[in-house]
């Protein structure tokens, strides 16, 4: 299994739980839609950045 495949089933992972986490919190009323979007959103924008590869330097 290469670095991209491993990246991949990390990523499906983690966003198939933070899926169910949203439903789960709106379902219970922790939450509403408008506001796991809202978090959706700016997750989905800091998990980016985390996995962009870092510059080789030198």
């Amino acid at each position: 299994m290469g670095d991209g495949d491993v990246r991949y089933e990390w990523s499906t992972r983690f966003a198939r739980a933070i899926a169910e986490e949203l439903r789960q919190g709106v379902a219970s009323g922790a939450m509403s839609r408008f506001e796991a979007d809202q978090l959706l959103n700016r997750m989905r924008t800091v998990v980016e950045q985390a996995l962009e590869p870092a510059p080789i330097l030198g």
